[in-house]
């Protein structure tokens, strides 16, 4: 069983209750560790994503406290190698369905952003 680190729970400051509750539970089910990335950001660090083409909007639910980013955590590292985020994925969808969440995965979504999960 794999646990959040600090610095994931720091992330989770200020996320919707329910997308934190997600992430809190799945981490104790998944097969693959992972970390809390990105929580809320400011409007600084969404523009200077945008600019460096990691984000594609101005206006993310990232601003809000309604989304997360979970990437792989692989031999000590975060990894953004596709093949870790499909068990991620079970693991928080899992939680979702169990608990009947309002929550969707931005690769269900948009089929590109897999670390990504978010409120509906």
């Amino acid at each position: 069983m794999y646990r959040l680190s600090n610095r994931s729970m720091k992330e989770l400051i200020g996320v919707h209750p329910a997308l934190s509750f997600a992430v809190t539970e799945a981490i104790k089910i998944t097969s693959q560790d992972f970390m809390v990335l990105d929580g809320v950001r400011s409007d600084s660090e969404q523009r200077t994503l945008v600019d460096r083409g990691v984000s594609k909007t101005y206006n993310s639910y990232h601003l809000y406290g309604l989304a997360v980013d979970l990437v792989a955590y692989v031999d000590g590292k975060p990894s953004w190698e596709k093949k870790y985020y499909r068990a991620i994925a079970d693991a928080m969808k899992h939680v979702i369905n169990e608990h009947n969440l309002p929550i969707e995965w931005g690769y269900d979504k948009w089929s590109w952003d897999m670390p990504h999960f978010q409120i509906t």
